[in-house]
């Protein structure tokens, strides 16, 4: 048993077991760094996107400047979202058993959950009003939830790296 505080939130090892498969294990193999780049690249080109048009609402650009910064970013944050999310189920499913057992995975994946659907929602109620011109004025709502929702996305980059690395088994210590 660990003494983490989020141990409680383990995905169960058979869960895990059954999801490993060493066929595409030993396939995917070859380019299992090629991908972690590309996914690492993705995630923090969608995430820059998505603090420029988080920044652009809080800031209350004006309508043409904004209407024009989102029609420019919709075509790479969308691509850039798909990868990161391919690439992230893929390096999964790379070793699942390792990946799985880590204490932050959990937390990530619900924190995953959950900006997906403020980035559903958010898209469907700000970025494409926003798109389309139909907003004269951002409301203070509108600034909370796109702040939010990329405070949501720190989460999950958060979570990552702490899953990265474990926690170190000796303290050095400095003796004068």
């Amino acid at each position: 048993m660990s003494n983490h505080p989020l141990a409680f939130m383990r995905l169960p090892t058979d869960l895990l077991m059954a999801l490993d498969s060493r066929t595409f294990h030993f396939w995917f193999q070859p380019i299992h760094y090629l991908v972690r780049m590309l996914h690492i690249l993705s995630m923090a080109g969608f995430f820059g996107l998505e603090m420029l048009f988080a920044l652009a609402v809080v800031q209350q650009m004006d309508k043409d400047t904004l209407v024009r910064l989102s029609r420019f970013m919709l075509r790479p944050l969308h691509i850039s979202y798909g990868i990161a999310m391919i690439t992230g189920v893929a390096l999964f499913f790379y070793d699942p058993v390792h990946i799985g057992a880590r204490a932050y995975i959990t937390p990530k994946l619900l924190a995953l959950v959950l900006s997906g659907v403020l980035e559903w929602y958010g898209h469907k109620a700000i970025y494409w009003p926003i798109m389309k011109g139909r907003e004269d004025n951002v409301s203070v709502w509108c600034k909370v939830f796109c702040f939010s929702a990329c405070m949501v996305w720190v989460a999950v980059i958060v979570f990552s790296c702490l899953n990265t690395e474990g926690v170190p088994k000796v303290f050095l210590r400095h003796y004068f």
